[in-house]
């Protein structure tokens, strides 16, 4: 456990009061669909503003700092109202902390104020107002000094206080929320600027200590020498922030563990696509020293018979058939202000979740190997307008949206420098100009084309400090592949993968879809019930096409004394369909093609529907069979003697009706 530092409110303010604030950042919690909503309005109205933070350092001026830090405080929170926002928020700040105690820095553990000191803390604030030679264009006009510094933060969420003693002075850090920013403050306190009649101590707090000199006096050339180091040293501590970095790995580091379930989660039914959608908008330039990853893309594919939105919905209903699970969004949470009782006719939508580890290495262009392990989600979500207003043609066409997301398993903080070599400058994400409302164009995307990506037309980057890549010109790797993330090799590889796996499993629904269609329909489609499911009766071509889809399995493989059956003439075979028409007039299915002399007819069971016994008779051909039908493949495995798959077992009773009805018809043909 790392060591803390105990000080009290009064020196904490002290030490503030006295330092410099030499750099200051801000980053949004986007998880809150109000907050983004109000930074895409701010957007509009002021398009030179930076969407994603807000920062500063020692070249800009005190004043300047104090309003970007003001304006900030006076953003609406709703951490309050939003127990799991906060539970959020308090984790970024517990992590961070952590980070910046990885750096060598030592938690400050705030004593609670007490009434005798206030006295002393009049002092403070007095001394704060003395016009020191280079402090005053620092010091701020709003203080917060009357609460405890652990609940600065003024929407719910603790603030925090680290600190780092350096040959020269002392570096304190100040985290908190305001409003739905996370703000850093750095304040530098060189040695020569401590309050006479103060020192430091060894862990870098203030304390009473008479000083040989007082720092008007401290021109030393060491002193000199000493105060330039420390300046050095601040630089590196501003550079080693990376609060955007930290602040991009959080957010997709939550979102895996919201798809994987872990007690750190999102709110239940959490619009988590429309959360993504805006994310990567408002990370066009992507942080350098992240090391998770996001990728977005879209593809179409032709549907023929089925819609698109049967199909959608089929999947979803059967995700663990294709690997997948499905996720229960709340439509209501895109609304503004999530109330309750909002009209809405359809309140939840469902995407497609699939998880999964990538391990890998890769070379920079120096040739050095690394290697990392990754954590891996697939989201994939229709987009596509409501059935209601799609043209005939746009209801046969499926168009999907896909996020892949990368998070590290070996690192949970930054990288602490970024290759610039490797990394090349990223072009933004390609958008029409419809698309500015957050939707994506109907018109792009067409071809489901699945051509690898190309990875080498990128232009190398820039070797400047700023946390971000500066975004290059706008373009697609591939049709229905739009950029999102630096595409290192095992993204790319990942990208393809998951792309390849969605047409995978759409192919193998659209038979699955089909197959399930015509067996309802085989089953409810004669019934009176059927005006209300709209299911129409099945013709003789989509008979065959059923049959073509599933797996039988003659009488006879599935007990050998009943060989005799399908060794019986067509003419005893007819006599057998009439038998069985009479015999379960409500559970027959008779369909019979005059042309060819072929009939088919299917005794269904309707308490186990997965299953029908099926005659078959070619009159013109003389071929006869009697089968079981089944919905679902058989077990490929090889079972135990003398026990039967259970599709088998199931169905048992219903196979010994039908042929006690052909023994009958068997006895009454030799009378």
């Amino acid at each position: 456990m790392s060591a803390a530092v105990v000080m009290k409110v009064a020196d904490l303010d002290t030490l503030k009061q006295s330092s410099r604030l030499v750099h200051y950042c801000a980053t949004p919690l986007l998880f809150d669909p109000i907050f983004r909503k109000q930074i895409q309005e701010e957007q509009t109205v002021h398009p030179q503003i930076k969407k994603r933070h807000r920062s500063s350092d020692s070249t800009a001026s005190g004043r300047d700092r104090s309003h970007s830090c003001d304006s900030v405080e006076m953003l609406p929170s709703r951490l309050k109202d939003e127990p799991w926002l906060l539970d959020i928020s308090n984790t970024f700040l517990q992590q961070y902390v952590q980070y910046l105690q990885s750096m060598g820095f030592i938690l400050v553990q705030v004593r609670p104020p007490s009434p005798a000191r206030s006295t002393a803390r009049a002092r403070a604030a007095a001394f704060s107002s003395m016009g020191t030679e280079g402090r005053a264009s620092f010091s701020f006009a709003k203080q917060k000094s009357e609460e405890s510094p652990k609940q600065s933060g003024g929407a719910g969420a603790a603030a925090y206080h680290l600190q780092r003693a350096l040959p020269g002075g002392i570096v304190l850090m100040e985290l908190a929320f305001q409003g739905c920013y996370f703000c850093v403050k750095q304040y530098a306190l060189e040695c020569s600027r401590i309050p006479m009649g103060q020192s430091v101590n060894s862990q870098g707090s203030l304390g009473s200590k008479p000083r040989s000199k007082p720092y008007a006096e401290a021109t030393s050339v060491s002193e000199s020498a000493l105060s330039m180091l420390f300046t050095e040293e601040c630089d590196k501590v501003r550079d080693l922030m990376h609060v955007h970095s930290f602040s991009y790995d959080f957010h997709l580091r939550v979102v895996h563990q919201y798809l994987l379930g872990c007690h750190m989660t999102l709110r239940q039914g959490y619009q988590l696509t429309s959360f993504l959608e805006d994310f990567i908008a408002h990370h066009p330039d992507i942080p350098k020293f992240g090391r998770n990853h996001v990728f977005q893309g879209s593809f179409s594919l032709p549907m023929g018979l089925i819609t698109a939105h049967q199909l959608y919905n089929y999947i979803t209903d059967h995700a663990g058939t294709y690997g997948m699970k499905p996720l229960r969004m709340s439509k209501s949470a895109m609304s503004g202000g999530d109330k309750k009782g909002a009209p809405s006719t359809d309140l939840h939508e469902y995407a497609l979740v699939a998880l999964w580890n990538s391990s890998g290495s890769y070379k920079d262009l120096e040739g050095l190997r690394h290697h990392d392990d990754f954590d891996v989600s697939l989201l994939v979500c229709h987009n596509a307008a409501p059935f209601e207003e799609q043209s005939e043609g746009e209801r046969h066409l499926l168009r999907l949206r896909y996020y892949v997301i990368m998070t590290s398993q070996r690192e949970l903080f930054p990288r602490l420098t970024a290759d610039m070599r490797r990394f090349k400058k990223l072009p933004q994400i390609h958008r029409e100009p419809s698309d500015l409302g957050g939707k994506f164009s109907r018109e792009r995307a067409e071809t489901g084309d699945s051509r690898e990506l190309d990875l080498d037309p990128w232009e190398e980057g820039g070797s400047d400090s700023s946390e971000f890549y500066s975004g290059g010109q706008q373009g697609r790797m591939a049709p229905g592949l739009f950029y999102s993330s630096p595409l290192f090799p095992l993204l790319a590889s990942e990208v393809t993968s998951a792309r390849k796996q969605i047409q995978t499993s759409v192919q193998q629904a659209m038979g699955h879809c089909r197959r399930d269609n015509l067996w309802r329909r085989l089953f409810h489609g004669e019934h009176l019930a059927s005006d209300k499911l709209k299911l129409s009766k099945l013709s003789f071509v989509e008979l065959e096409e059923l049959l073509n889809a599933v797996q039988s399995r003659l009488v006879g493989e599935i007990d050998p004394q009943l060989d005799c059956f399908l060794t019986m003439s067509p003419g005893w075979y007819q006599s057998l369909i009439k038998v069985l028409l009479s015999r379960f007039p409500q559970s027959c299915r008779h369909f019979v093609d005059a042309d060819s002399g072929i009939q088919y007819l299917a005794v269904l069971n309707q308490k186990f529907t997965d299953c029908f016994v099926l005659v078959f008779l070619n009159s013109q051909a003389g071929k006869t069979s009697l089968k079981v039908v089944f919905r679902e493949p058989l077990p490929s495995q090889p079972q135990p003697s003398n026990s039967p798959p259970p599709q088998l077992v199931s169905m048992y009773h219903h196979l010994e009706s039908v042929i006690n009805t052909a023994c009958f018809n068997l006895w009454t043909g030799l009378l």
